[in-house]
């Protein structure tokens, strides 16, 4: 029986065998759960219950959940255990996975654990360790079954039934030539169907989607999305396929760019999951440097800007009644077009950056022209000055109009300079925008009411 969750009857039994140190009878409960469902149990659990259970249970049980702990519980387990114990545990995770766990360690820790790996995977990490973490290489796995174009589909059924366990997937099937260059794919129903006799470079289909080794974990996984794959073969320089990305890798992949590219526009620069359940001070040295960015252009220069339009406020004190309208309505119009744009530049959707600019400043001129017009007439209502409903209005329509070109350029630019152009939104974003809208805003002002005046 697999349980879908730890409801919590389970979750309190569970407590309890640990509180008793019933370490085989836990050991039986724990085979049962699924291994997300353990991951976030175990995760749940105080430190020094986390380490005895960690330490206590098998190596085999606890590699098939231990990729799904966070980060810092993989190294501190590893850390925490002799490096004899610590090899025997990662025998049993994918060749990826192991690299991945092994990346998260000091080099001397490491190096402690690799020396009691048998010398086929410790070579085989230490492939997998030299390319980026981020790139097609960092992620494969290199257990891909490939096969040559010379054999027959008999030959391939029969190898594949002998040697089917050694290998993360065989939903594919990849063609090789005497090279091991890549040169076909067919999957294991197109296998099946066809004849005996035939041979698999004659049965393949050649056109074979691929990515190299130095490729961007995003654009990896946008390959996959958009093909709809279930894995995507590697292939170096020479074009030999070296490893496969599966789509479950992808999925991780995904999940991690969304939530980095959330704390970017949160204003955070991290992850939100690493701030989630990180010590208070870590959360406040991620949090309290763009919040500073915000004090210095809301606070700060805003106030200089107010006190150098005075004048304008003395004497027209309705003026200031307007102020946050105009501030909000030009910070959310440039967060809602850079969040957009961002997400499009994310996702390849936006291949002519000028033709979207030129389709967001219509988008903007057309909402702008809305809101300033209904700001106008409800400004000369309240106020009872038709000089007041006219100057916010035509500020409100700069403000707006103003924000959607910069909603736009502020990330492009960010992405010329080779900068995350997440970071453009959040707190840069609307502290550039309320900014902006305080200088139209009271020169607007300033210029009509000195012309009228």
């Amino acid at each position: 029986m697999i349980f879908i969750a730890v409801d919590e009857a389970t979750e309190r039994r569970l407590q309890w065998l640990i509180e008793e140190r019933e370490w085989e009878e836990l050991e039986q409960e724990i085979a049962k759960l699924h291994p997300h469902d353990l991951s976030e149990f175990v995760q749940s659990l105080k430190d020094e219950q986390r380490r005895q259970v960690l330490t206590r249970l098998s190596p085999k049980l606890v590699a098939q959940f231990l990729p799904e702990l966070r980060d810092e519980i993989q190294a501190e387990l590893l850390e925490l255990l002799p490096p004899r114990a610590a090899a025997e545990l990662l025998l049993h995770l994918q060749p990826d996975e192991r690299a991945d766990v092994l990346s998260l360690l000091s080099p001397e820790v490491r190096q402690a654990i690799m020396q009691y790996m048998p010398e086929k995977l410790r070579l085989e990490a230490r492939a997998l360790l030299r390319h980026p973490s981020d790139s097609a290489g960092g992620l494969m796995t290199t257990r891909v079954l490939a096969l040559p174009k010379d054999m027959t589909v008999e030959e391939a059924i029969r190898f594949i039934r002998q040697h089917a366990g050694e290998y993360e997937t065989i939903y594919y099937l990849y063609v090789v030539d005497e090279k091991g260059k890549l040169v076909g794919v067919l999957s294991l129903r197109e296998l099946v169907l066809a004849p005996g006799k035939r041979k698999l470079g004659e049965v393949m289909n050649p056109d074979v989607i691929s990515v190299p080794l130095e490729m961007d974990q995003e654009e990896v996984a946008k390959i996959v999305a958009d093909y709809d794959l279930a894995a995507v073969p590697v292939v170096d320089k020479e074009g030999k396929l070296v490893g496969i990305v599966t789509v479950d890798d992808v999925v991780d992949v995904i999940e991690e760019e969304i939530v980095e590219d959330m704390g970017q526009i949160a204003g955070t620069g991290v992850g939100v999951d690493r701030l989630i359940e990180a010590p208070a001070i870590e959360v406040v040295k991620a949090r309290l440097p763009w919040l500073l960015v915000a004090l210095l252009g809301d606070g700060l220069v805003a106030a200089s800007i107010l006190k150098r339009f005075e004048e304008a406020l003395a004497s027209v004190v309705a003026l200031s009644l307007f102020v946050p309208a105009i501030m909000t309505m030009g910070g959310n119009v440039g967060l809602q077009t850079s969040t957009i744009f961002i997400r499009g530049l994310a996702t390849k959707e936006i291949s002519d950056r000028l033709r979207y600019l030129l389709r967001e400043v219509k988008i903007g001129i057309t909402m702008a022209l809305l809101a300033g017009a209904a700001v106008a007439v409800f400004a000369q209502l309240l106020v009872g000055k038709p000089i007041i409903g006219l100057i916010v209005g035509v500020a409100m329509f700069c403000a707006m109009s103003l924000a959607s070109v910069m909603g736009v350029v502020i990330p492009w630019i960010f992405e010329k300079l080779k900068i995350d152009p997440a970071i453009a939104s959040g707190p840069f974003m609307t502290t550039t925008q309320d900014i902006t809208g305080l200088v139209v805003y009271f020169t607007l002002a300033s210029l009509l009411l000195q012309h009228l005046g």
